[in-house]
């Protein structure tokens, strides 16, 4: 009786248990859950070259921006601003001189720059290499000060004294 005892025991155990099966953890040989692997190696991949660029653009960034600080390019910098002022200064007295001339033009940095006085007006005209014009129409005889009228206030002040 026993060992029918410890036989039907034996077997209903055996009966129970499941066999061992080898499964891959990796879904690249198992299958499963292959594409959402695939997806995260490609943003990783994606990830890490997106990071390398933007890395390379800062370094190029920095790199011209201390070019752009050398003390020559410093100074070249402010001497063609004061040349820039100087030349804008010497059109501005030629353009509202008495005596000046009535026409003039000059090219700078291949954009041409014209101006000419016709009666009251002035017009200013910048062609650029791109072939795009600006003018600019500057009205001579209109322009003049609001008077305020301090300056009578005073006059008549002193005039009835």
């Amino acid at each position: 009786m026993k060992l029918i005892l410890f036989l039907l025991l034996l077997f209903s155990v055996d009966a129970l248990a499941d066999g061992l099966v080898f499964k891959f953890k990796s879904p690249t040989f198992s299958g499963i859950g292959y594409s959402a692997h695939k997806i995260n190696l490609n943003n990783m991949r994606y990830n890490r070259k997106k990071s390398i660029r933007d890395e390379l653009r800062s370094l190029e960034l920095q790199l011209g921006l201390l070019e752009q600080r050398r003390p020559i390019n410093a100074f070249l910098s402010n001497l063609q601003t004061r040349i820039y002022s100087e030349l804008s200064k010497q059109v501005t007295e030629q353009l509202f001189a008495e005596a000046g001339a009535d026409s003039g033009q000059f090219t700078l940095d291949g954009n041409t720059v014209t101006w000419g006085k016709i009666g009251d007006t002035i017009t200013l005209s910048v062609y650029d290499t791109d072939g795009q014009t600006t003018t600019i129409t500057i009205p001579i005889g209109t322009l003049s000060l609001p008077d305020t009228g301090l300056g009578d206030s005073e006059n008549t002040d002193a005039e009835t004294e």
